[in-house]
Order: C-alpha cells, then structure tokens, then sequence
C-alpha cells in the first residue's frame, strides 16, 4: 500500500519536472551602478510581423540616472549584424517605452546603451538581452497557470481516489481473514 503511494508520487513529480515550464524575460541585468529590467509585450513572446512593445524599467544605485538626461539607444542585431538601431522614448524618469517590428524569426540581441547628455551626471552603461522571436501569430502561448493548477489538483485527486481504494480493498481482506479464523 505505502509502496504504490510512493511510486505515484514520484510519478507526480516526475511528470511535472518533464513538463515545459515557461521562460520569463524579467531579468534584472546591471552594469556597474545602472541595472534595468526588459518587458516584452505581448507574453515575452514577440512575433514577426506584428508590432512588439518593449518597456525598460531602469534603475541607478547612485540615484543621478535619469532618461531624460541620458542618450539612450537600442541595437537590434542578428547573429553579427545590425538589424537596427533605435533612441530610446522616455515615459517615465526611469521608465522607457517603444516598439519594434520582427521582420524574420530568430534569436536576436536587444542591446541597451547609454551615455549622459552632460558628462558626469550617471555612468554610460551597455545592458544585452536575449530575445526569442516566434515565426507568426500562431506561435505557441505559455501554458496557463490556471491549468498547471487544475492539472496537479486532478492528479492529486486521482491518487487520492487510488490510495483511498486500496485502502478499503486492505480492510475487506484484513475483515475477511477475521471471519475465517
């Protein structure tokens, strides 16, 4: 009985490491004083040839940075080439929002650069990501987590369901033998 129960944990557990989980571009990247964070709309998941937002969210551990103050860019480049180049558009002191369109699906490098409009007021800073972008509309979305929930509250079930049965079956057997003796 406690062996099956094992053995259909060790099920659960292994079924849901397996699965693929769901990659996150909100990683904080930093160079020296200056970090920022890239959010990509729409899910993380760009496509071509339709627009893909992009937010940074930067921040300065010495507090001089401002996009205001700063002539900041973004490169956009495949394997060694320059797709393009772009300033970037203040909509907040620290906050930048722009849009770019995919023309070819691939791997690309958003690169991130800064210097101060007036020398001295920040750190100049280089910030790359890694950006995967999906062929066409019908790219595949991120699993649910709603889903991932009902998932394992259904497998829970289902063992549950199976230990309770075993469970009984061990009684009747155990009542049975009484009954003979």
């Amino acid at each position: 009985m406690n062996k099956r129960l094992i053995i259909g944990a060790a099920m659960l557990l292994v079924s849901c490491l397996m699965a693929p989980g769901v990659a996150s571009a909100h990683v904080l990247k930093v160079d020296d004083h200056i970090g920022a964070v890239l959010h990509i709309n729409p899910d993380d998941s760009p496509t071509t040839g339709s627009p893909t937002d992009y937010v940074m969210s930067f921040s300065d551990d010495s507090d001089r940075f401002s996009l205001q103050k700063c002539d900041c860019k973004v490169s956009i480049i495949k394997g060694s080439r320059i797709v393009a180049t772009e300033p970037l558009t203040a909509s907040g002191r620290e906050t930048s929002e722009n849009r770019y369109t995919f023309t070819s699906p691939g791997v690309y490098d958003m690169r991130f650069t800064g210097a101060p409009k007036q020398a001295g007021e920040f750190q100049p800073f280089t910030l790359d990501y890694e950006v995967r972008v999906m062929g066409n509309q019908s790219a595949t979305q991120p699993f649910p987590l709603l889903l991932w929930v009902g998932m394992a509250m259904g497998i829970g079930l289902i063992l549950l369901a199976a230990y309770a049965l075993d469970y009984a079956s061990d009684e009747s057997i155990k009542a049975m033998n009484r009954e003979h003796q």
